[in-house]
């Protein structure tokens, strides 16, 4: 298949190329940030949010174990996204609550990342009762992200080799009232990163992804976000078949401690 290409990556009128990740080489959580990992889940209904709590969340936590090493894993917040609409479960009072395109809802189209070097996890954690173990080895956030639909075709979510992004590519932006209000972020704030293009950056996507395999890519690292966290964005396929399903994903941060 030829490498699709979308326009308008971070907000740049260039074309950007995004390369077939299943044909790549030389990739890898460590090494590009990403890495798809085939992996079914007992969930019956990712709409059921106490469901999702109860299973996923522990799904997720006991895999970003394996991956990290990490003692403490921490999740509290998914959201599942559909066009035009999210659905933030979780969050600061355990509901699910739906938000249109107004408020992050539906698919993001612009090239970001989720935290910068300047994050801090205290107040984060403070809203669950928990706080940061003292003087950890390493600091991890893992996102997971896994297609619900028979198959993502359209829309599928784009990532960038985290080697190829400098901080000049980069600029912060803290972002609060964010979705609905139970997000955990949604009133402490959360600092991020935009994405601007650069042709040396190099972007790729799994095609078709099945409800199976879980995308899992470095949202944060201690040892240094730039260079190790991936910025990631959706884009519209050229590639896909039109009678594909519409894509429904869901997501979430595993927060890691390796002590």
């Amino acid at each position: 298949m030829r490498d699709p290409a979308t326009a308008g990556a971070g907000g740049s009128i260039a074309a950007t190329t995004i390369r077939d990740a299943r044909r790549a080489v030389d990739t890898g959580l460590e090494k590009s940030g990403f890495e798809l990992i085939q992996r079914s889940t007992t969930v019956s209904n990712f709409l059921d949010n106490n469901e999702v709590m109860a299973v996923y969340y522990e799904e997720c936590k006991t895999l970003a174990k394996e991956l990290t090493g990490a003692s403490l894993a921490f999740t509290y917040d998914h959201l599942i996204r559909e066009p035009d609409r999210q659905i933030s479960g979780g969050g600061t009072d355990g509901q699910s609550y739906v938000t249109g395109i107004e408020a992050g809802g539906g698919y993001i189209g612009t090239a970001h990342m989720d935290y910068t070097d300047n994050t801090t996890w205290s107040n984060y954690l403070a809203l669950h009762n928990e706080q940061p173990p003292k003087a950890p080895r390493k600091v991890i956030s893992l996102n997971f992200w896994r297609g619900l639909s028979s198959v993502v075709d359209d829309y599928p979510l784009g990532v960038c080799d985290a080697r190829t992004v400098k901080e000049s590519d980069l600029f912060e932006t803290v972002v609060y009232g964010y979705g609905a209000s139970n997000y955990s972020w949604h009133n402490i704030g959360i600092e991020t990163f935009s994405v601007k293009y650069s042709e040396d950056q190099r972007w790729f996507y799994y095609p078709r992804m099945r409800p199976d395999e879980v995308l899992v890519f470095k949202a944060y690292d201690s040892a240094g976000v730039i260079g190790s966290a991936c910025p990631h964005s959706a884009f519209s396929n050229p590639s896909a078949d039109p009678e594909s399903p519409a894509r429904r994903s869901i997501e979430l941060r595993v927060l890691c401690f390796v002590t």
